[in-house]
């Protein structure tokens, strides 16, 4: 039992060190306004997953839905992701985006068409959840739990790390390029779900 409570512990601390969109949208929100804001989004968006991952195991698992409908799923989140893109690349400093870049609203939306996400939690986390079930009532939700700790620790370390740079960033008068660098990002990752589910698709 311990020796399984480690491994969730584990899959969500790499799940939380994995880069993605929702790493990026930290960062991009710490260099914009700070530490404090950036913890901000790291909370909605473990309410967001957490949510969804709730639905996942509750409903959708039971349903058995063919993977194809989720890579359609990747497409439009790709574009979604585009325009987040767009947005992040016209910041030229601090300031120049009034207000939260990733409010709740944006990284809900984020994580409904994040095709990955549900194709992760409906073939590795499902399986291993319910497997986890099997052997202690409520099993599931624990694992839901341990691997949302697991991922928060890990994503909030790594926001703790990125803000120690920031006034080095500042100081350096690069932030633009930053910025840049966080757009081309995003556009890789919803270059990378277009490619992925086509590939799907075509095959």
């Amino acid at each position: 039992m311990t020796t399984q409570i480690l491994e969730i512990l584990t899959l969500g601390v790499i799940a939380g060190a994995i880069p993605g969109p929702i790493l990026t949208a930290v960062f991009t929100e710490i260099l914009n306004s700070g530490l404090k804001k950036g913890t901000k989004i790291i909370l909605r968006a473990l309410v967001a997953e957490s949510t969804f991952a709730l639905i996942a195991i509750l409903t959708i698992f039971a349903f058995n839905i063919p993977k194809i409908y989720f890579h359609i799923l990747s497409i439009i989140g790709a574009v979604f992701l585009t325009w987040i893109a767009t947005e992040i690349w016209n910041i030229k400093k601090i300031g120049d985006k009034k207000g939260e870049i990733f409010p709740f609203s944006k990284i809900f939306i984020l994580t409904i068409l994040n095709g990955a996400f549900w194709i992760f939690w409906l073939t590795v986390y499902i399986p291993k959840a319910f497997a986890l079930s099997e052997k202690i009532t409520g099993g599931q939700f624990i694992f839901l739990i341990v691997f949302e700790l697991g991922w928060l620790l890990m994503t909030s370390l790594l926001a703790l790390i990125f803000s120690k740079f920031r006034p080095l960033l500042l100081k350096k008068n690069i932030i633009s390029s930053v910025f840049k660098f966080f757009a081309i990002l995003l556009i890789f990752f919803a270059l990378k779900s277009v490619y992925t589910s086509i590939n799907f698709l075509i095959n």
